[in-house]
């Protein structure tokens, strides 16, 4: 049974490495490969805010009723990508309406928080193209790995209170477009996250004086 259960777990592995392979491979360019795709946000508030590339062009917008996050998808009307719904007291979900017959599943399981090997604290992210690690780097930077591939960061975040100076919310590796709508919902889980977590600082410790 032990056995079975290990090569089960290889096998899973594996099968995911491949797929992710399979994903990078057939959007890669072999010659003159493109450079990494700046994404940006109009806020920094992760519960109003659009995403997009190129300016005047929108992507997706965030909005929020107070119980629920929504990703909406721009180019496509009608369209959505992720909900977030927020609960008082049971753990709070996350719904595909395009996966899994729109069922909810634990923010928590579909962003795991884990440790790395070297003692990093990073999230496991579950996508169709098997799992991807986001990596913590510092207090408001993440770097975004495939699970089987801890050398080459795929997406580059950055989670900042301020976005100045036109600074980027995330680069994006441009073989790993196919996952970019599980990159822009992770994006805003985490950087609510972040932000949560910046208050509780400010609570206990205090705002820097100025």
């Amino acid at each position: 049974m032990i056995i079975q259960k290990v090569l089960v777990m290889i096998a899973n592995r594996y099968g995911a490495c491949l797929r992710h392979r399979l994903t990078m491979d057939s959007a890669a360019t072999l010659v003159n490969p493109a450079p990494p795709t700046p994404y940006f946000m109009t806020s920094t508030n992760s519960k109003n805010a659009t995403f997009y590339a190129q300016p005047g062009i929108p992507l997706y917008t965030i909005t929020n009723d107070g119980r629920q996050t929504i990703v909406n998808d721009r180019r496509t009307p009608g369209r959505i990508v992720a909900i977030f719904h927020q609960r008082e007291f049971l753990p709070n979900t996350i719904s595909f309406p395009e996966r899994n017959g729109n069922a909810p599943i634990s923010v928590q399981k579909w962003l795991r928080r884990t440790k790395l090997s070297d003692g990093t604290t990073a999230f496991v992210m579950g996508t169709d193209y098997g799992p991807y690690v986001w990596k913590i780097m510092s207090s408001h930077r993440q770097k975004v790995y495939a699970q089987c591939d801890l050398d080459r960061p795929i997406a580059s975040c950055s989670f900042h209170t301020t976005l100045s100076n036109g600074k980027p919310a995330f680069f994006l590796e441009y073989d790993a477009e196919p996952l970019r709508e599980d990159i822009v919902v992770a994006y805003v889980l985490q950087r609510q996250r972040v932000m949560s977590e910046d208050r509780l600082i400010d609570v206990f410790v205090g705002s820097p004086a100025g």
